[in-house]
């Protein structure tokens, strides 16, 4: 072996007792908590309620929608954790990268999938829209996941969520509708 080879080999050594390490945390001190109990039910109630609330016509526009949206939110979602920016000490499954996929995967998208689909024809209303979503859940919803235990921030604050999503709500809409209008 090489010292490239040596040194990632090293890398990857202490890569897995983080992980060993982590499982055994994981294991103790969130699986089945009341608080992975509320991530499981929560996810399954969100999905529960845009299924019954989704325009079927428009089902996959909206899909589209909330699926890129979902992407982007796992992206920065990764790259915040691995930037120590915040973490998860609760999460549905130990080896989930990034952990909190209800949020990434359910919350958000489900979230901004039904503020796209009431809102989302002019611009106008869904800016005030995104205006009062964004401040829901950068300043009630992130802070309840942190005093619950599910969500603890490092070098991240609260007003630095806020136009995150609101940029990327509108990203995502105009991406989508560049999209949409290309396929039709």
């Amino acid at each position: 072996m090489d010292g490239k080879e040596l040194l990632f080999k090293d890398v990857q050594d202490k890569r897995m007792d983080f992980i060993k390490s982590f499982h055994e945390y994981w294991t103790n001190n969130a699986f089945l908590t009341w608080q992975w109990w509320l991530l499981l039910l929560t996810t399954i109630i969100m999905w529960i309620i845009w299924v019954k609330n989704v325009d079927k016509k428009r089902t996959q526009l909206i899909l589209n929608y909330g699926l890129i949206f979902g992407i982007f939110s796992f992206i920065f979602d990764m790259v915040g954790t691995n930037h120590g920016a915040w973490a998860y000490p609760i999460r549905l499954y130990w080896a989930f990268i990034p952990p909190l996929v209800p949020f990434d995967l359910t919350y958000l998208p489900v979230i901004f999938m039904m503020v796209y689909q009431r809102y989302g024809q002019r611009w106008t209303y869904f800016l005030i829209a995104l205006f009062f979503t964004s401040v829901v859940i950068s300043f009630l919803i992130e802070p309840l996941f942190h005093m619950i235990g599910i969500y603890v921030m490092y070098k991240w604050k609260y007003i630095y969520s806020f136009p995150i999503y609101i940029f990327l709500a509108c990203f995502v809409k105009v991406l989508v509708e560049l999209i949409n209008k290309k396929l039709h």
